[in-house]
């Protein structure tokens, strides 16, 4: 295996196993999680007690937070929702970038 990598060690951890294992853990926690919900927004962002509002299933719900993780992505809802001139980046360009591959083969080691 090293021979693949000049003699590096490297882990792999799809992206899907990842979301796999933070499910498990929510759910092992008796947490709650919600797929495919509509009309989300962040309200009150900057104050003591943000909200996260959306709908389920044709219902509006909220959820009254002690803080609010913007873990959403470049394009997600949290960014636009924080206020002007707060917004700090942060950049880091490392001199490689994610590869994926879908190929249907057999593995290339145990």
């Amino acid at each position: 295996m090293f021979e693949l990598t000049g003699g590096r060690c490297i882990t792999v951890y799809g992206q899907q196993e990842v979301i796999k294992d933070l499910v498990a853990a929510r759910l092992n926690a008796n947490g709650q999680i919600f797929f495919e919900v509509e009309d989300v927004s962040i309200n009150d962002f900057d104050s003591e007690k943000p909200r996260i509002r959306f709908c389920k299933d044709g219902q509006s719900q909220e959820i009254a937070c002690d803080f609010i993780a913007g873990c959403d992505g470049f394009h997600g809802i949290c960014r636009p929702s924080i206020p002007a001139g707060v917004l700090t980046f942060y950049e880091r360009v490392f001199p490689f970038a994610w590869l994926g591959i879908l190929a249907e083969t057999a593995p290339s080691s145990h």
